[in-house]
């Protein structure tokens, strides 16, 4: 890998994506990275993107299809953070509900939200296959184990470590950003309704036992050294969290 290769930040929404990329961002010069159709401070979509910025963008993040790469002429890498389906749809639910341009969600329960929106809908698959739009689990598969790096979100501080493995990265300590403050939790939504989450999405809930193996597989394979520094990261991060939970009004 080398300085002028490309990162790509495949994230899926509401896998504490955001939170992950503030940390990504901060590994990198405002002049080098593409962020959700943001460039050097402007609103730039990726189509519109001329090929000297292109070259200039060394970091990728987005709600995007599997792709992305094919729009740039360098060596590309992916990275991505998967979530159990059935928190995952939980909390899109709960934040698209007071999202712009999603008002149809404000009088419609979580099991219309299930049976009637995509999003709702084996959504991590989908987005890994890419185009043409499909739901093909055995190609979502095939991507994640193409890919440097895959996180889950219930491991998100061994995933985070991971990270900084692969690429090398400095300073990952980090708050949470973009959490939903009123959101459903699997202890409010009675069992009928888990279960319906769960049957729409069998290949998100399958796609997410392979993403849990191989991140453990992954994890197995850090050096004594790294594992160290792994458990010292998860402890100090802990103790920011409980700080930062306690600084709250």
């Amino acid at each position: 890998m080398t300085e002028q290769d490309l990162i790509i930040f495949l994230h899926i929404p509401k896998t504490g994506g955001s939170t992950l990329n503030t940390i990504f961002k901060r590994q990198f010069s405002v002049e080098e990275i593409y962020d959700h159709e943001l460039f050097q401070n402007e609103v730039i979509p990726l189509d519109q993107l001329t090929e000297r910025q292109k070259n200039d963008i060394n970091a990728f993040a987005g709600h995007h299809l599997y792709g992305v790469h094919e729009h740039f002429q360098k060596q590309h890498h992916y990275f991505t953070m998967l979530r159990h389906p059935v928190d995952r749809v939980l909390s899109l639910y709960s934040y698209l509900r007071n999202y712009p341009g999603y008002e149809r969600l404000k009088d419609m329960t979580l099991e219309e939200f299930v049976r009637t929106e995509p999003e709702a809908n084996n959504c991590q698959t989908l987005l890994l296959c890419g185009y043409p739009v499909q739901y093909d689990l055995n190609l979502a598969k095939e991507r994640l184990e193409s890919f440097d790096a895959v996180g889950i979100t219930e491991r998100f501080n061994e995933s985070l470590y991971l990270l900084k493995a692969v690429y090398n990265w400095n300073d990952i300590h980090y708050n949470k950003v973009n959490i939903t403050k009123k959101k459903l939790r699997r202890a409010d939504v009675p069992k009928e309704t888990i279960k319906l989450i769960e049957d729409y999405n069998k290949l998100d809930m399958e796609l997410y036992q392979f993403a849990k193996e191989l991140l453990q597989k992954r994890l197995n394979g850090l050096s004594k050294k790294e594992k160290k520094e792994m458990k010292k990261f998860i402890q100090a991060q802990r103790a920011l969290n409980k700080q930062n939970k306690k600084a709250k009004p």
